[in-house]
């Protein structure tokens, strides 16, 4: 048989088997899914055989209508898959199935599944008869536990590690059948998205009850990370194969829809210093990088530095100062140097993050660099466009930039450059943050700030003199997150003179990468890099030290002192406690992608709503925090808030974060009794960190301002390990009355201690009668040394005094410059409504709030007398002469008593107050007609029984006709023998007169 007619007949066999070969792919995913194992792992090795004859076609993977490589990968894994339901047999031998038994792979089976295609599967499956080298599909070898002190822990351990890499087997099945069923891509998808969920949790799950000395401690956190990787591709349905495994998306906006407020906070500050950086698309990684010339960047070249400006010589671009530009040649920390522009955090954030993808093999700085190959990596454009996507203003944004360099006039690069030759990316990814921030004439940042705009990892300041540092815990979490991958670190100093500068071999103000994290020989070690690259420590430990670098030091640290003495790149090593005592703060930037649940809220602040001060929080942005914590363990809780900016030279906004505990989410009005309090800084990010207890907890989260003087547009990002809501805070009160009033001298009455109590601001609220409750928010806004109240009270006309009977409602104590109250629901009918400071005679202007979710009506009452006659008595009670008490003494009629004339019909009110007798004494006032021949004739009114209100007794309005005789007005106390003197004030709508008849 010729060779053409055996690859022919090869390959109809091949394509004969095809179809059949999906379609029991099919079968045997289902029975998988559905737990009947034996059956599955039977049809796995059919399928197996039939991927053996498609692949031995040459013919057919020629002609390239099927991908061989992809066909290799898919009959690994069905390889694997076979192994891995052996190995969860083992783990779950009471499984429903009952096959467990038949299940167990012999050592044969295994060798012949090798056999099978052994160059493929090479690399894929391990062999029994090596049990010192478990491949980490076995996760990783039994050896790992001791069977013989196995408790419930360990099992619970081993069980996740089984059910994780399960579904881990489970969702690669889906991912390849939504690969070769168009027709079902998106179900396939969901199945494959649900899957590689679970197996993060499952991973999660072990990797929290393992300890932290566990050798397979680091194993799970690789496993979780990977299945957390492995969602994230397939809900992006990402196709092309890369070089480095990619740094998932931190954008949880991908995961759900932007409403219509969030898209106008997103378009609004797309504006920085008049120029607009629109969000980064998934369709920008089809920009049209190629051009009939050489790209300009339309915004213009970017504003020099003074030092710049001193030296420039023009704007370069690579291909007129290197014969062969490339992107990347070798991503290294070692190779970034800083030039003349001051953003040493900047270069020190460009070092850092560089060191972690040399480290881990992972894309983090270089992700953002744009075009990039067909692996996934950043690529040199002739025609010198590029997009560099940067984290900013709440989102990712696309920065375009082109490849024109400032060039001294002595031939040098005046920027952040590298030393391995002809490599651009550090040089243009700082040309797109400084274009970002306004120019190279950087007024300076911190590397938290830069590292997040850089990679979207959460940065978490810390200032290692005040008072809470913690040393140990702080080196904790730097040394677990440097040996994870999860954290990027860096340090800075303070001021210094001069003279410590130089003592030291440090840079005052200055930023640092930190490369490298250790502990040897009992001392704790931080690997250093200046980004100048020269100027190095010459405290203990430095090149310089030639006492405590011992052979075994050197061996550990990798370091020789000697040889780096003759050569200074600005990288040393530091024992930790000179790092605390020498520099300042601490900058930990944690990947985003360590936390399974994430949520992100945009927003603003409208500057027409809120006061200007932090005593009322009713107006704050507040945000509902609901967390479901189903483990015996506190799960952390990571609040992050990023304040926008549109103009990077202003930075004057000093804000933070509150956050409440137990308040069933409700809105928080007052700044006490907070579970967490934030510190008011002019950074743009503030971060917050709690464990929530096990079972549900809920808070309340309030952004806060000193002293708000604009709109405040930003972003509240949430992380936690447990499931949570996160809503804004609802205003149930729609419908608002502002009143502006003020406190006068007359009207300044105090509390209700004293006796002009009555006179305070007043208001009549009415409540409507309907079908439904209707809430109520009462809020009183006064300068901030006044201590301020409210009462409401069941009336409707004015008040004298404020008791617990008949009081509706109150603000509680008198509180400094803000008072308020809520209730739910009251009833319908007419309240009085009391504004009153706790001192009398303290005159200034207040705001007060009415809110509801219904218009209500809102009436000044009228001050005492307002509108009438005022007339004023002074007199007093002298025992045994005037002092004759009430009636049943006998001698009322000896009582003060006075002659009231009235001329016409008129109204008169009279109130009596004995205020300045203590204690006060039960006192009454009554008008009675005078009588020719008697003291007095009939009582035509009477302030009611005898009291010791401090604010008196009052008669109310009365109506008087005109009595040639006229009236007699008496006052009196209870108690006879009461001595003291006592004012009476007499209001009338006509002109009276009033003589003392006694």
């Amino acid at each position: 048989m010729s060779r053409s007619t055996a690859c022919l007949a090869q390959d109809s066999c091949a394509a004969l088997l095809l179809h059949p070969a999906f379609a029991l792919a099919r079968q045997a995913v289902q029975l998988d899914q559905q737990g009947q194992y034996l059956q599955a792992v039977n049809d796995y090795h059919q399928l197996i055989q039939m991927f053996d004859v498609i692949l031995k076609s040459p013919c057919s993977m020629a002609d390239g209508h099927l991908d061989r490589e992809q066909l290799v990968q898919k009959k690994n894994e069905y390889i694997q898959r076979a192994m891995q339901l052996d190995r969860l047999a083992l783990a779950n031998p009471s499984h429903p199935d009952g096959c467990h038994a038949t299940l167990r792979t012999t050592d044969c089976q295994h060798q012949a599944l090798a056999r099978q295609c052994p160059e493929e599967v090479a690399t894929s499956i391990s062999v029994d008869d090596q049990p010192h080298e478990p491949d980490n599909d076995d996760l990783w070898g039994e050896s790992d536990f001791d069977e013989d002190d196995e408790d419930d822990e360990t099992k619970d351990i081993k069980l996740s590690i089984a059910k994780g890499k399960f579904s881990m087997g489970q969702g690669e099945v889906y991912v390849f059948m939504s690969q070769v069923e168009e027709n079902d891509t998106k179900l396939y998808l969901d199945h494959a998205l649900k899957y590689y969920e679970d197996a993060a949790t499952w991973y999660l799950k072990a990797f929290g009850l393992l300890h932290e000395s566990h050798p397979l401690k680091i194993k799970v956190r690789q496993q979780f990370l990977i299945a957390m990787e492995a969602g994230e591709s397939a809900k992006a349905q990402q196709k092309t194969p890369t070089s480095f495994s990619k740094i998932p998306s931190t954008d949880p906006e991908k995961k759900k829809p932007l409403t219509k407020e969030e898209l106008e906070v997103i378009r609004v500050t797309s504006y920085v210093n008049n120029k607009r950086y629109y969000p980064w698309m998934d369709q920008d990684l089809h920009e049209f990088y190629s051009c009939p010339t050489r790209f300009l960047d339309k915004d213009g070249s970017l504003q020099l530095s003074a030092n710049q400006s001193n030296k420039f010589g023009g704007w370069v671009r690579p291909s007129d100062i290197m014969k062969h530009p490339k992107m990347i040649r070798l991503i290294s920390s070692t190779s970034i140097i800083q030039d003349i522009v001051t953003d040493c955090s900047f270069v020190a954030s460009l070092c850092v993050a560089a060191a972690y993808e040399r480290k881990f093999k992972k894309q983090l700085i270089t992700t953002c660099i744009y075009p990039q190959d067909k692996h996934g990596k950043p690529c040199y454009n002739p025609s010198g466009k590029y997009l560099i996507k940067l984290f900013f203003n709440g989102i990712a944004r696309k920065i375009e930039v082109d490849d024109l360099l400032p060039m001294s006039r002595e031939g040098t690069l005046m920027c952040t450059f590298s030393n391995n030759k002809e490599e651009l990316w550090p040089s243009l990814v700082e040309k797109a943050y400084m274009k970002l921030m306004g120019g190279y004439d950087f007024p300076g940042s911190n590397s938290g700030i830069d590292l997040y705009c850089l990679t979207g990892w959460i940065p978490d300041h810390i200032f290692i003199h005040e008072q809470r540092f913690d040393p140990d815990n702080v080196w904790a979490r730097m040394l677990d997150g440097a040996k994870y991958g999860d954290a990027l670190v860096t340090i800075a100093t303070g001021h210094m003179t001069d003279e410590e500068a130089d003592k030291l071999g440090l840079v005052p103000t200055h930023a640092y990468a930190i490369i490298d994290i250790k502990e040897a020989m009992g001392t704790r070690f931080l690997q250093v890099k200046n980004p100048w690259s020269h100027m190095r420590w010459c405290g203990p430990f430095s090149h310089m030290d030639r006492e405590r670098w011992t052979p075994e030091l050197k061996a550990a640290l990798n370091y020789d002192p000697q040889l780096a003495q003759d050569h200074d790149d600005g990288i040393f090593w530091i024992d930790y406690e000179s790092m605390c005592a020498n520099f300042t703060s601490i900058h930990m930037n944690w990947n985003p992608e360590l936390f399974i649940h994430r949520d992100v809220v945009h927003a603003v602040w409208p500057e027409a709503r809120g006061p200007d001060n932090i005593l009322n929080l009713g107006y704050n942005p507040q945000f509902s925090l609901t967390v479901e914590v189903h483990d015996k363990k506190p799960a952390a809780v990571w609040i992050l808030l990023s304040k926008h900016i549109m103009v990077t030279e202003e930075n004057t906004d000093y804000i933070t974060l509150h956050i409440y505990k137990d308040t069933n989410g409700d809105r928080i009005y007052y700044p006490d009794d907070t579970f967490k309090k934030g510190t008011y800084v002019n950074s743009p990010h503030i971060l917050l960190r709690f464990t929530a207890p096990p079972g549900t907890s809920t808070y309340t989260i309030v952004v806060s301002q000193h002293e708000k003087i604009h709109s405040l547009y930003f972003t509240l990002r949430l992380f936690s390990f447990a499931p949570f809501q996160l809503a804004e805070t609802p205003n149930r009160f729609t419908v608002e009355q502002k009143i502006h009033s003020q406190w006068t001298d007359r009207t300044a009455g105090g509390n209700v201690c004293h006796a002009s109590f009555l006179n305070n601001p007043q208001w009549k609220v009415t409540i409507p009668k309907l079908t439904q409750p209707v809430p109520l928010l009462l809020m009183l806004e006064a300068p901030k040394t006044f201590a301020v109240n409210l009462f409401l009270v069941e009336s409707g006309k004015r008040v004298a005094s404020v008791s617990s009977h008949g009081m509706l409602m109150g603000s509680g104590s008198y509180r400094h410059g803000f008072c308020y109250y809520e209730k739910d629901a009251i009833p319908a009918g007419e309240y009085t409504l009391v504004a009153s400071t706790f001192e009398a005679e303290l005159v200034g202007e207040f705001d007060l709030t009415v809110a509801s979710n219904i218009s209500l009506d809102v009436e000044p009452i009228p001050s005492e007398g307002a509108g009438m006659f005022p007339k004023v008595l002074t007199g007093e009670w002298i025992a045994g002469w005037s002092a004759m008490g009430n009636p049943d003494y006998k001698n009322y009629g000896k009582n003060p008593r006075y002659t009231l004339e009235v001329r016409e019909l008129t109204t008169v009110r009279v109130r009596l107050q004995a205020d300045k007798i203590d204690p006060i004494p039960s006192i009454n006032v009554a008008i009675y007609e005078k009588h020719p021949t008697h003291a007095w004739g009939q009582e035509i009114a009477t302030s009611g029984p005898y009291t010791n209100a401090i604010q008196g007794v009052t008669t109310g309005d009365i109506v008087l006709n005109q009595n040639e005789a006229g009236y007699i007005i008496v006052f009196a106390t209870h108690d006879k023998d009461i001595t003291g003197d006592f004012t009476a004030y007499i209001y009338s709508d006509r002109p009276i007169k009033v003589k003392k008849d006694r």
